[in-house]
């Protein structure tokens, strides 16, 4: 059992891999340059995420905004008719449920 376990850390830090020589090259100027240019993809990349994240999410807001508004306006003007029903509740409250309750 035991050589087992012995044979088993062997094959571990066998399989290790060598870093010195990358660190080495990162240490050079052009190594320096290259993971400067690496840093400022990844950085340009979550920049054009979150835009494109926070456009969805004022787009999303205003979306909310505006559907309990006709809602209102609309539930309102029903009832002044004298034409809202328990129909007319029940799609209207599915739709702001609906706006509210999705998971983004």
């Amino acid at each position: 059992m035991s050589n087992l376990l012995i044979q088993k850390e062997q094959e571990v830090k066998d399989d290790e891999i060598d870093v010195a020589p990358v660190l080495a090259y990162l240490n050079t100027e052009k190594g320096h340059e290259l993971a400067s240019r690496v840093i400022q993809i990844i950085e340009g990349v979550q920049k054009a995420t979150l835009a494109t994240n926070s456009k969805h999410v004022v787009f999303e807001l205003w979306f909310k905004v505006i559907t309990v508004v006709l809602v209102v306006i609309a539930a309102s003007l029903l009832t002044w008719a004298d034409k809202f029903n328990p129909t007319m509740g029940i799609l209207f409250g599915t739709l702001v449920g609906y706006v509210f309750g999705k998971k983004s």
